[in-house]
């Protein structure tokens, strides 16, 4: 186990939603195919990053 898969190591975090209109239009700017929207949300919130990695 080399990767994120190993049992030893790995870590299961539960996230709740509060609100879904809100994350889905977050996770629309993050992952979809338009690019500008994510640059500009990556750039206005970038140096406000908290817990980048656990």
């Amino acid at each position: 186990w080399e990767t994120t898969l190993d049992p030893a190591a790995r870590v299961l975090n539960q996230v709740k939603v509060e609100d879904v209109a809100d994350a889905d239009d977050i996770f629309t700017k993050l992952m979809g195919d338009v690019v500008e929207p994510r640059r500009e949300f990556i750039q206005q919130n970038a140096l406000s990053v908290e817990n980048l990695d656990f």
